[in-house]
């Protein structure tokens, strides 16, 4: 069984609030209909930067019933009901640190720790390696129970990965592996084995996978969730492809 940790849901009948680029008109039962098959029994979604922090859109997806059990991540802002939204099914927050989109919340990372060391919440980076040695010492200033994930493998370049190793080695933060932002070589992905495969090794436990569907900001031609899954299984042992795919989302997720 396997847990797909990133995933967007959009809207067919209505425009995104703000955004650099046109989101596709899929949403979470095309989602189900694809994912399902494949063995995807649970998904989180996470809110899209096009929909701000308007949850509403997520929050109506996560009560969508079938195939897939989901879970959320937000986008919030000062006057964000959290409680509410965490009886919606979310289980965490997004920050958005790209040089690309000209956009980055790290300054707001300790105020935002400590509210979600109120809720038992953990926060996800949308971040890059020039933004690592920051995120690095701001760790120790930080709730020591808020955990950080970064997004799309921390958008590494697979041949240095050093920076990446240093802060799993804090124990502190993990890691989505989302192949299509960081891979030159979409559907095959043999540049990324020999980091995958250190990632498996070294940090089983702090590890999960995401497909990014439906591959927003993504080049022709369009990712499949299959190649993907068997990036993993060749590079992950039995018990560390079961770790990634199942315990890890459970223990952070709380499905």
């Amino acid at each position: 069984m396997i847990t797909d940790c990133h995933m967007h849901s959009f809207a067919k009948d209505a425009p995104p609030k703000t955004g650099a680029y046109a989101p596709p008109k899929r949403d979470i039962r095309d989602y189900m209909a694809e994912a399902a098959p494949l063995g995807v029994r649970r998904a989180v979604v996470v809110q899209a930067s096009v929909d701000g922090t308007d949850n509403s859109r997520l929050v109506a997806a996560l009560s969508t019933e079938g195939p897939v059990a989901l879970r959320g991540v937000a986008m919030i802002d000062a006057d964000a009901n959290l409680p509410a939204l965490h009886a919606a099914g979310i289980r965490a927050i997004r920050i958005q640190d790209r040089a690309r989109l000209g956009d980055s919340a790290l300054g707001q990372l300790p105020d935002l720790a400590d509210r979600m060391a109120e809720v038992g919440w953990h926060i996800e980076l949308n971040t890059e390696p020039h933004s690592f040695d920051r995120i690095g010492a701001m760790l120790p200033d930080l709730p020591a129970d808020v955990l950080l994930i970064l997004d799309h493998i921390g958008h590494v370049d697979p041949d240095a990965p050093d920076a990446l190793f240093r802060l799993l080695d804090t124990g502190r933060i993990w890691v989505k592996l989302s192949p299509t932002r960081v891979s030159t070589d979409i559907g095959r992905y043999a540049d990324l084995s020999a980091l995958m495969t250190r990632l498996g090794t070294d940090f089983p436990d702090q590890i999960l996978w995401g497909s990014d569907w439906p591959h927003v900001m993504t080049p022709e031609p369009v990712p499949e969730i299959p190649p993907m899954l068997e990036l993993c299984r060749t590079a992950f042992s039995a018990d560390t492809f079961r770790r990634c795919m199942w315990d890890n989302p459970e223990t952070l997720y709380g499905f």
